[in-house]
């Protein structure tokens, strides 16, 4: 019997799961995929929907790769650089702005609009009309796709476009010279992003807390980011604060309290700090929050150096998500040993990380790992940090207390979250 070939397997792959999708979105009333205006900006699945669209996702990427070949996947990632630019160009001149609702316009219009020259304008628009950013008719006019409609309708999402490029991406071409430069460095003032900004005085975090814009466009992005359904805010709710329910809980670098709001509504007799750099807490009182911070009398906000004594003394839970993995280890231990000081009197107190929990070697396939992976050279390039893996983290732990005091307690992985927990007990 002759064997299936590993592209026809891959074919078939992809072809039962879209029928899967198809079939749903039809028995469900879902308008067919398409990249016209119309098209909403997020697919929302079932989950028995959803498996079949990573499925032939995972399937579609390795069908990909056979077919482009060794040197085509090289050359291919080489040049992805270019795609970036293009965004980057579409969200600095704002080239979504100038597209009517409904009808089509002219490139030299747009750039008029825009204020970008003409032939800049030509170069961006056309490259974003190949990777479908754009869409084009047959006269060479340019109308909304659902990509750009979704860059005006979904909200700071040009905000984070603007944070990874502005930041991140122009960091990357210097993630190599400052392994070179300083190599093992656990100082945040010793990346990448230090040398592409050509400042090695202060970290990442530091320069923005003196340009408020930047700082906010950040909070905007990270707000973007919890809309990811991998990192929904709903994830938190995995963890068993029913215990919790009559106590108090810091929520520790909880920027602008989109967590706490969430606890706040689900657990009404819960008292929530929410602690973050001054510049954060500030723009409370001005940002789009305001009304929330409002309407939830059981949270407050409090301006705090979590390197620096923690000043609440009475708290059940000292919850950190997302937040230690922005940190080099040396700085995590750090982290964590200031908490010291108000633990000493509270044995049984939890400290609940919901972080990156980085599976071993081999465990994913490819697909499926790279987008973590992705996340640790980011974290690389701007803070000299790291995701880890479920014994870095124990290590870590162990390391904060040469006592033994901080007891990992149990290690939660919520199915479809991108964050884990960690659950520390305090045995002072």
């Amino acid at each position: 019997m002759t064997s299936t070939r590993r592209l026809s397997q891959l074919s078939e792959i992809i072809k039962q799961n879209t029928t899967k999708i198809d079939a749903y979105l039809e028995s469900s009333g879902h308008p067919e995929p398409s990249f016209e205006a119309s098209y909403p900006p997020i697919l929302d699945l079932p989950p028995e929907a959803d498996a079949a669209r990573k499925a032939a996702l995972e399937a579609l990427d390795e069908l990909r790769d056979h077919l482009v070949g060794p040197l085509g996947m090289i050359t291919t990632a080489a040049t992805e650089l270019a795609t970036l630019v293009s965004m980057h160009g579409m969200v600095r001149f704002k080239l979504a702005e100038t597209l009517p609702a409904e009808s089509t316009i002219s490139i030299p219009e747009m750039a008029h609009k825009s204020g970008m020259h003409p032939e800049d304008a030509e170069m961006i628009v056309r490259h974003g009309v190949s990777r479908r950013l754009f869409l084009q008719n047959e006269d060479g006019k340019i109308s909304h796709s659902a990509a750009s409609k979704a860059m005006l309708a979904v909200p700071n999402i040009a905000s984070f476009i603007e944070t990874c490029l502005d930041n991140m991406w122009s960091s990357a071409p210097s993630v190599v010279n400052a392994m070179q430069k300083w190599p093992g460095s656990q100082e945040p003032t010793q990346t990448a992003y230090n040398l592409a900004h050509h400042q090695t005085d202060v970290s990442f975090f530091e320069g923005l807390a003196q340009h408020e814009t930047r700082a906010q466009k950040f909070a905007e992005a990270m707000t973007f980011m919890q809309s990811a359904p991998e990192l929904a805010v709903d994830y938190v709710l995995e963890y068993d604060w029913s215990q919790h329910a009559n106590g108090t809980v810091v929520d520790v670098g909880g920027s602008q309290g989109v967590v706490a709001f969430r606890l706040a509504e689900t657990y009404p007799n819960m008292t929530i700090i929410v602690q973050d750099r001054p510049e954060v807490i500030e723009l409370v009182a001005s940002g789009p929050q305001t009304a929330a911070a409002e309407a939830h009398k059981n949270v407050r906000f409090q301006a705090h150096d979590f390197f620096m004594p923690q000043p609440v003394a009475d708290a059940d839970v000292y919850f950190f998500r997302w937040i230690l993995h922005d940190w080099p280890t040396k700085y995590c231990i750090s982290i964590l040993r200031a908490l010291i000081p108000a633990l000493n009197n509270r044995p049984g107190a939890r400290i609940v990380l919901m972080d990156a929990i980085l599976p071993e070697p081999g465990q994913l396939t490819p697909f499926q790992e790279r987008g973590i992976r992705n996340f640790d050279i980011v974290m690389k390039t701007m803070f000299n940090a790291r995701e880890r893996s479920e014994s870095d983290w124990r290590k870590l732990v162990a390391d904060a207390d040469e006592g033994g005091r901080f007891k990992v307690k149990d290690v939660l992985r919520p199915v479809g979250s991108q964050l884990g927990f960690l659950v520390i007990e305090w045995n002072g």
